[in-house]
């Protein structure tokens, strides 16, 4: 399976577009792609819920109690991109292109 490819220019609104993520956001996508890359017991879930957000209509669905089985630097990472979902209405690779690669692989991982 592959991501589609959502390849778009957005406009450059500013630092301030509260449209677009804070470098905290993308931080926190980056760590939750890295974790769900790994081999943690967290690792299948982090994958859930970033393929969840790509495209849950072909990778699935995100478990909310997923969550309780995470230490609190992923919740809190959870919870970071979560309000970042609900404020900007847009899928991760359109937000952050580098993000691309790293949900590739956890499609490559976690979804064969």
């Amino acid at each position: 399976m592959s991501l589609p490819d959502l390849s778009v220019t957005l406009p450059d609104t500013g630092p301030d577009d509260p449209t677009r993520p804070s470098p905290e956001e993308v931080a926190a996508m980056h760590r939750l792609a890295e974790v769900a890359l790994g081999s943690s017991g967290q690792a299948h879930r982090c994958a859930n819920f970033l393929l969840a957000w790509s495209d849950a209509d072909r990778f699935g669905a995100y478990d909310p109690t997923d969550i309780w089985a995470c230490d609190p630097t992923v919740i809190a990472d959870t919870v970071t991109v979560f309000g970042l979902i609900a404020r900007v209405s847009e899928y991760p690779e359109l937000l952050d292109p580098t993000i691309r690669d790293a949900l590739a692989a956890i499609v490559t991982k976690w979804r064969r």
